[in-house]
C-alpha cells in the first residue's frame, strides 16, 4: 500500500507548488481587443484557474531553449509539467488565432530590431507577478 506522499511518484511538497504556480506577467503585456477591454479581470481568471468561464491563450517565453515562444491554452498552464516552472507571459488573447497574431507582431518587432533571442527583448526584470488576495 502506498502512502499519500508516494502515490504515483508525487511529492507532497511539489504538489503544493501547483496551487502556488508562479505566473509572471510582462509589464507591457501584448493583448488582443477582447483582453484590452478588461485586462485585470482576464489576468485574474487565468491565475485563479477559471477556464470554464473563459479560456484564454497565452504567448509565453519558451519552456525549453530550443524554442523562442510557446502558445498555450491557459488551462494547460496548470498541468503537472508546468508545476515546477515559472511561466513568463508576454501576451494574452481570447482565441488561438489572435495569439498567433500577437506572436507575429512580436517576431516582426524582433526582426526589425535584429534581436534573435527573446530573453534580450524580454528581460526578467520586466516581468511581475500579481499579488493574490
Amino acid at each position: 500500500m502506498y502512502s499519500n506522499d508516494a502515490v504515483a511518484g508525487f511529492d507532497a511538497g511539489r504538489m503544493r507548488r501547483l496551487d502556488g504556480i508562479m505566473i509572471c506577467w510582462y509589464r507591457h503585456l501584448y493583448m488582443d481587443e477582447t483582453v484590452k477591454k478588461n485586462p485585470k479581470k482576464c489576468m485574474k481568471r487565468v491565475e485563479r484557474r477559471r477556464p470554464w468561464k473563459r479560456n484564454y491563450y497565452a504567448v509565453t517565453l519558451a519552456a525549453n531553449s530550443e524554442n523562442l515562444f510557446d502558445i498555450m491554452g491557459t488551462g494547460q498552464m496548470f498541468f503537472r509539467r508546468y508545476a515546477y516552472l515559472d511561466i513568463f507571459v508576454v501576451g494574452l488573447a481570447a482565441s488561438k488565432e489572435e495569439a498567433v497574431k500577437i506572436l507575429q507582431e512580436i517576431v516582426e518587432k524582433m526582426s526589425k530590431e535584429e534581436i534573435w533571442n527573446p530573453n534580450v527583448l524580454f528581460k526578467k526584470e520586466d516581468f511581475k507577478s500579481r499579488d493574490r488576495k
